[in-house]
């Protein structure tokens, strides 16, 4: 290559933009800006604008070379897009780059966003990767600036080269400014044509109907599915409001509403009938959504819709098989169970009262034995026919198997009239089917159940009712009887625990088991999980499946919960005064405790006043309550961290888990659920997820702990996947704080095994 002229250099000082590019050069610059304006405008392709910008710089900036590189956003590296001065024999050098700090002035412009200069090449360290270029094609200086996005991202890059050693003049620092400005206009550009194109051609394939209107409501445009589903062309409602495909099954507050949600939300989407070109009313799918400008002024509307028809056919059919009754037509157990659910909830907003009766024909299966089950179905037609003559528009009357007929009497407000009401479904019952010229006679037995004196759940009503209608038969059929028992053996029993709970801990009963935790089969005791009892009165000792969810809905688990913690701590403390070896405390942490307020703030009480350092109080919590979204158990568990307490996630592989957030979690150990060390022995589907929640928690550094551990095969199998911790009956049953002060009294005895801290 021929030695290039220097590039000219002017003062560094200037007051204003004439001073720091001259009226000429200004000139220059500003036809650059047009021209290149221009030819975006034109709808010129990205490549010759490139071209264009390069070679009008060229003439600017004398004896240099323009290049243009962009970002490919999936390899990373810059692609040369433009350089029509460069030598052939010099592209492969600059055909691509990875972005770096030595990459050459492109490629460390890409890699810190922030422009370069660099004033000799062969000499300068941020042209060590491209040195034996620098030095085969005499390049001197490279001036490189990033072209950049509306939100500061890297696009690529725009540099001018000269094969002389020299500094960039501030006119050369405002070409390279200009040109890189309007070189990411005319990415811009391409990627908003770009974009334009896909939409046209999601536009005109979609199978959906879309339509655009003005911000006055005119259609501006509409696509093929559009004419396909309405029979309306383009032609037909350009320029026109989309009301005119209204069926007028919609009411005026149907489409305020819809247009309220448009105005405040941006879009509505919803079920609406519209109406064909040929007069068709039919159901479509419809999402609206409203496009504005910088000040939040609406331009457009844009429509996406799908005709329904055939969904709404097909859900129908399907809902008929699925709710109701073949044979009578009436709703099943199905459908009867939704209706009542949604009664009960509606009488439980608006205090009103209702009845449930439960209707069995007497000795229905005489009629099929003596006539055969084809007049035994037309019977039951017929019954269904009667009752449903007899109800009340309000009253829903399902068939829900064999010869069991169910009737929910809606806004029913005294036992009076239910029983009016009973009578008369009895007495219509009582007149005699002629079926096949045959007399059928058949009557009821009912059971009834009133709302909420009976029951306020669906199941309890339900059942109540069928105990009531059993009544009626043992009092001889043909007639009705109330539910009237006020309990029953199961809810005696649940209230009179619940009775006894609440005195449970001012009269001392609960007591406080521990069962060991060890790090491998023969290894000493390194924890130990404190684990509820309760000493009825009456029943004798009980485990903590047979009290705690009473503890919890009553919110008795708060005031025994924290009388647990503290027990524990202060045993924990006292064995440390023994001297004993010193162990991590496990304690469960219930749902129901889970508050910032009464836990975090409190436990750093409960652990000062007993001298429980960093690592020594171990929650346990389940996988379930730690898997929930929420801010304020999120806040509670890092500052229980803070506080120098570990969590363990309990029965871990029964529910499940995000490894998103429990990534996210404060968690220092997962406990394996017994579930699935039962079988680890003799099942290989056991054995690999416990092998993986050991890799899991090693991947994660947490420590892994296998829950339920009682045979040999079990301990050396966990202990061969590299299970940290085992527990269970192998290890040792739970037992009374006694019993376990003598445990460590022998380990301390036998030697030191693995200890807390």
């Amino acid at each position: 290559m021929k030695t290039q002229v220097k590039l000219n250099r002017i003062p560094p000082e200037f007051k204003d933009e004439r001073d720091i590019v001259g009226a000429g050069r200004l000139n220059q610059l500003l036809h650059l800006q047009l021209t290149i304006l221009g030819s975006i405008a034109g709808g010129c392709s990205s490549a010759s604008i490139f071209e264009e910008l390069c070679r009008m710089i060229e003439t600017i900036v004398p004896d240099s070379l323009a290049s243009v590189m962009l970002l490919n956003k999936e390899t990373g590296q810059l692609v040369l897009q433009a350089g029509p001065s460069f030598p052939r024999e010099a592209l492969p050098y600059f055909q691509t780059l990875v972005p770096g700090v030595d990459m050459g002035s492109c490629g460390n412009a890409a890699f810190s966003g922030e422009p370069v200069f660099v004033t000799n090449a062969p000499g300068d360290v941020r042209w060590n990767g491209l040195r034996e270029a620098a030095r085969r094609f005499n390049i001197g200086a490279c001036w490189s600036m990033p072209i950049l996005s509306d939100d500061k991202r890297v696009l690529g890059t725009f540099a001018i080269t000269s094969f002389e050693s020299c500094s960039p003049e501030p006119f050369h620092r405002r070409i390279l400014e200009t040109a890189s400005h309007v070189a990411a206009i005319t990415i811009k550009n391409q990627q908003r044509e770009q974009r334009l194109l896909q939409w046209r051609t999601v536009f005109n394939d979609a199978s959906e109907g879309m339509f655009v209107t003005s911000a006055n409501g005119s259609i501006l445009d509409a696509n093929k599915a559009f004419t396909r589903i309405t029979g309306y062309g383009l032609k037909e409602v350009r320029g026109k409001n989309p009301r005119m495909l209204r069926s007028e099954r919609h009411d005026e507050d149907f489409y305020q509403a819809m247009w309220a949600s448009i105005n405040v939300t941006g879009k509505w989407q919803g079920e609406i009938w519209n109406r064909r070109k040929n007069g068709e009313v039919y159901p479509q799918w419809v999402s609206i959504s409203r496009i504005s400008n910088h000040h939040d002024e609406s331009f457009n509307y844009v429509a996406v819709f799908s005709d329904i028809s055939s969904l709404k056919e097909s859900e129908h059919k399907l809902f008929q098989l699925a709710h109701h009754d073949p044979l009578t037509g009436l709703p099943n157990r199905l459908l009867m169970n939704a209706r009542l659910e949604h009664i009960v909830a509606q009488a439980k907003r608006n205090p009103t009262g209702f009845a449930l009766m439960f209707i069995d024909l007497d000795r229905f299966k005489n009629v099929n034995d003596s006539y055969g089950h084809a007049l035994g179905d037309q019977l039951l037609i017929e019954v269904a026919e009667r009752l449903r003559v007899k109800s009340r528009e309000q009253d829903t009357i399902a068939r829900i198997g064999g010869d069991e007929f169910v009737i929910i009497l809606e806004r029913l407000y005294s036992s009076e009239d239910a029983a009016s009401l009973a009578e008369k479904f009895i007495e219509t019952l009582d007149h005699p089917f002629r079926i096949d010229e045959k007399e059928i006679f058949i009557t009821p037995s009912i059971g009834i159940t009133l709302f909420p004196d009976d029951g306020t759940t669906p199941e309890v009503l339900l059942k109540n009712a069928d105990i009531a209608m059993y009544r009626a038969k043992e009092q001889g059929r043909h007639g009705y009887s109330f539910y009237t028992s006020s309990m029953t053996a199961q809810v005696k029993e649940r209230l009179s625990l619940e009775t006894h709970l609440r005195r449970a801990l001012q009269r001392n009963q609960f007591e406080l088991y521990y069962q060991p935790q060890l790090v491998a089969k023969d290894s000493g005791i390194v924890g130990v999980e404190a684990l509820l009892r309760w000493h009825h009165p009456e029943l004798g000792m009980l485990l903590p499946g047979q009290f705690i969810s009473i503890l919890e809905e009553t919110h008795l688990i708060q005031e025994v919960g924290e009388w647990a913690l503290i027990e524990a701590c202060r045993q924990v403390n006292e064995w440390d005064q023994e001297g004993l070896p010193r162990i991590r405390l496990a304690v469960n942490l219930s749902a129901k405790q889970m508050f910032p307020a009464s836990v975090s703030q409190r436990l750093g009480t409960i652990l000062q006043s007993h001298g429980l350092g960093h690592g020594r109080l171990e929650l346990e919590i389940t996988e379930h309550s730690l898997m929930e979204e929420d801010e304020g158990t999120t806040a509670m568990l890092d500052s229980l961290q803070d506080l120098g307490i570990s969590l363990a996630i309990d029965d871990f592989g029964s529910g499940h888990s995000s490894l998103t957030r429990l990534k996210r979690l404060p968690v220092h150990c997962l406990k394996i659920d017994r579930t699935l060390v039962k079988d680890i022995a003799t099942d290989s589907d056991d054995q690999a997820i416990c092998q993986a929640v050991v890799a899991l928690g090693h991947s994660l550094g947490m420590r892994v702990l296998a829950e339920g551990v009682e045979t040999r095969e079990q301990s050396d199998l966990l202990q061969s996947i590299a299970c940290d911790e085992q527990q269970g009956f192998l290890h040792g049953r739970p037992v009374p704080a006694r019993v376990l002060r003598q445990m460590l009294l022998q380990q301390q005895r036998q030697g030191p095994a693995t200890a807390v801290p």
